[in-house]
C-alpha cells in the first residue's frame, strides 16, 4: 500500500495550491472576488497493488469555507498503453468539513514488470459556475520495485501569459536510454508539445524546454505540473517523474513592460532640450 499525502517529504508526493503553498499532495486554496469565502480542496490518493490488480482510493476534503461544486475525479495512467482513462461518477457538491471518497480499480494482468505514471485530475466549479482543475502526479509498480537511473529536476516560473518550462534530466546509469517525455498540465495552461523523444548516453545530461500558455488561470494562482520521462530497458518498463509550479500573475500594463524604453526615449528627449537651451543661449550671448 502506498498513501499519498499530507505533507512533502521527498517521497511521491506533490500539492497544489491556490495562494499559499503550505498545504501539500494536491490542494486549491483561493479566495475569488466573485464570491464571498475561501475554497480549498486537500486530495490524498493510496495505491494498492498486487499481481494483476490497481486499486486507488482518492479522498477529497474542503478544508475551506466555500462549497465546491459538481466535483469529478479522472485517473489517468500515461505511457500504459493498454490502460484508458477512468472517470468518477460526478459528486454534487462537497461542503466545507466535508469528504468524499472515490475508489478506482484497474486490472493489470499481461502488463511489463516495471513503474507506470498516474495522474490524478479533479474538475470542479465554484457557486458561479466557474470551472477549476487541479492534479497530481505519481508512479505505481507492477511486480518488483524497479527505480529508474535518472535524476529529473523541474524550476518554477512564474508568468502571465506565455512561459517557458525548464527541465534537467541526468542519466546517471551507464546504459544509453531512449526516453519520452510527457508533461502534464490542468486544464487552464496548455502546451503545444505535450511530448517529446529523445536519447541519452550513458552518465550524460539534457536541458528540456516546453512552452506554457496560460489559457484560463487566475492571476494569484499557483499550479504544480508534472512531467514523466518513461523508457524500457531489458524488457522492463521505467518511470521518473518531476514536478515545478507554475505561477500565473497580472499582466503588465504597457508603461511597465517597456518602461525602461520610456525612460531611455525621456532621457534623449531631455538631453535634446537641454542641447536646444545651451544653443540658444550660446547664440543670444554672441
Amino acid at each position: 500500500m502506498s498513501p499519498y499525502g499530507g505533507f512533502f517529504d521527498m517521497r511521491e508526493k506533490c500539492c497544489f495550491q491556490w495562494v499559499l503553498p503550505a498545504t501539500f499532495f494536491m490542494a486549491l486554496f483561493f479566495a475569488a472576488p466573485s464570491f464571498a469565502g475561501v475554497l480549498k480542496i486537500q486530495t490524498q490518493t493510496t495505491v494498492e497493488t498486487t499481481e494483476s490488480q490497481l486499486k486507488v482510493t482518492v479522498v477529497l476534503a474542503n478544508e475551506g469555507t466555500a462549497t465546491a461544486h459538481n466535483l469529478q475525479v479522472h485517473l489517468k495512467f500515461v505511457g500504459a498503453k493498454n490502460f484508458s482513462p477512468l472517470h468518477s461518477k460526478v459528486s454534487p457538491q462537497l461542503d466545507p468539513g466535508g469528504s468524499g471518497t472515490f475508489v478506482f480499480e484497474k486490472n493489470t494482468g499481461g502488463t511489463k514488470t516495471g513503474r507506470y505514471p498516474l495522474t490524478v485530475f479533479v474538475d470542479f466549479h465554484d457557486s458561479n459556475q466557474y470551472p477549476f482543475s487541479a492534479l497530481s502526479g505519481m508512479t505505481f509498480s507492477v511486480g518488483p520495485n524497479v527505480n529508474p537511473d535518472l535524476a529529473v529536476l523541474g524550476k518554477n516560473i512564474t508568468m502571465d501569459k506565455k512561459g517557458k518550462l525548464a527541465l534537467d534530466i541526468k542519466n546517471i546509469g551507464a546504459k544509453q536510454k531512449r526516453i519520452l517525455a510527457t508533461l502534464i498540465l490542468p486544464r487552464e495552461l496548455s502546451t503545444p508539445t505535450p511530448e517529446i523523444n529523445f536519447q541519452m548516453g550513458p552518465r550524460s545530461q539534457k536541458d528540456l524546454n516546453f512552452e506554457i500558455r496560460n489559457f484560463s488561470a487566475l492571476p494569484g494562482a499557483d499550479y504544480p505540473v508534472f512531467c514523466y520521462f518513461e523508457y524500457d530497458l531489458e524488457n522492463i518498463h521505467h518511470t521518473a517523474v518531476c514536478t515545478a509550479i507554475i505561477k500565473i500573475i497580472e499582466p503588465e500594463n504597457m508603461f511597465r513592460q517597456y518602461r525602461w524604453l520610456w525612460i531611455g526615449l525621456a532621457g534623449i528627449l531631455i538631453m535634446a532640450l537641454l542641447s536646444l537651451i545651451i544653443k540658444s543661449r550660446m547664440k543670444t550671448k554672441g
